[in-house]
């Protein structure tokens, strides 16, 4: 076997195993309870999809920052407490809760990989989920609780482009990483384009 279809062949059995724990990761958080049959189970699931459906390769990046990813994890921790404690305060409080609203995010990336990671951290933060996407388009589509101002709307999308940018710097392409250098700020863009005569 030579050189380049041996590092081909570890190439698909990494990229495997990568799904291979996504998928164990998405099951146990189904079940919300990290146990010895929990884990098994996943993995026998996982395994089995893999086998018997057809899915996409998972294309991965091939850099990881530390640095970046710890950043991620701490404000991803700092974020859903802070939204647990918000959103358990809209049940108790005399105020009547916003309506929600459903918007989209224009994403810099094109990456499945990094598409399915953002939409996956913003429907883990209480109070918005994923109701949809776009994948050609690389549009996410959400519902936000509390979430009937203009102000509201830009904050929850600021969070959107926020969480993408850190997924990013920790384990985005250097084609992603371009897109973050050109675009930095897609508020600012979906700014222009409403504007008379602004362009997208």
């Amino acid at each position: 076997m030579s050189p380049r279809r041996a590092g081909t062949k570890g190439r698909r059995i990494v990229q495997q195993l990568v799904l291979v724990f996504f998928l164990v990761l998405l099951w146990v958080m189904l079940w919300d309870s990290l146990t010895v049959l929990s884990v098994v189970t996943g993995i026998i699931l996982a395994f089995l999809l893999t086998r018997v459906f057809y899915l996409p390769p998972v294309v991965l990046s091939g850099r990881f920052n530390v640095l970046h990813a710890l950043v991620f994890a701490v404000w991803f921790a700092y974020s859903l407490v802070l939204a647990s404690v918000e959103v358990a305060w809209y049940a108790f409080r005399p105020k009547a809760v916003g309506a929600g609203s459903v918007i989209a995010c224009d994403l810099r990336t094109r990456s499945d990989l990094m598409m399915t990671l953002v939409a996956d951290t913003a429907s883990l933060i209480p109070g918005s989920i994923i109701v949809d996407s776009d994948r050609a388009g690389g549009r996410l589509y959400l519902h936000v609780l509390d979430c009937d101002t203009e102000e509201k709307i830009l904050a929850a999308k600021r969070q959107v482009y926020h969480i993408e940018e850190l997924l990013i710097r920790a384990l985005g392409s250097t084609r992603d990483l371009a897109a973050l250098k050109v675009d930095p700020d897609p508020l600012d863009r979906s700014a222009s384009s409403e504007t008379p005569g602004g362009q997208r």
